[in-house]
């Protein structure tokens, strides 16, 4: 029962204030505007063809004539004899060696934060899943600064949560 009386109480503030905000009991109904112009003719617009300027000062041209005799091209972006396939055998020592100049590690802890900067007072710059392999710049004070293999992203992270890469 209370919510109908405040429901109620609520319809009836929302009336009177309304009420007041529309005039009152002084309030007189105005014609629209749209109601009067409806009754009155509106004069026929008829497009001239010397037209030089459009209203907002663009010089406007005419339309030119298309040619009848078209000529339709087409082009291919795909090389035209098949270039021979370069080999995975072949780069995958050169990928090894790479890695090997490198200190790799991968982190250890199931969702790691990458950060800005050494502490965790530092903007976040990235949450990384266990086994993501980054190489390591620097250490300091517990925190190490790594390039992420796969994205070439840096930031900072503790080294309690970087693992030696498993070969």
């Amino acid at each position: 029962m209370k919510h109908v009386f405040g429901i109620g109480a609520t319809f009836l503030l929302l009336g009177v204030g309304y009420y007041e905000m529309s005039g009152g009991a002084d309030f007189q109904p105005q014609t629209m505007i749209g109601a009067v112009q409806a009754g009155t003719p509106s004069p026929e617009t008829i497009a001239q063809h010397d037209i030089e300027r459009a209203e907002s000062g663009i010089p406007v041209t005419a339309m030119r004539e298309f040619p009848e005799n078209v000529e339709l091209i087409s082009a291919s972006f795909m090389p035209r004899s098949p270039e021979p396939a370069v080999t995975q055998e072949a780069a995958t020592p050169a990928i090894a060696d790479a890695e090997a100049a490198f200190d790799l590690r991968q982190v250890s802890g199931d969702w790691v934060n990458m950060r800005q900067g050494p502490g965790t007072g530092h903007a976040v710059l990235d949450t990384l899943p266990r086994g993501t392999k980054a190489r390591l710049i620097e250490s300091a004070d517990g925190w190490a600064r790594i390039e992420i293999t796969t994205t070439g992203e840096t930031g900072w992270m503790s080294e309690r949560l970087l693992a030696p890469v498993e070969s």
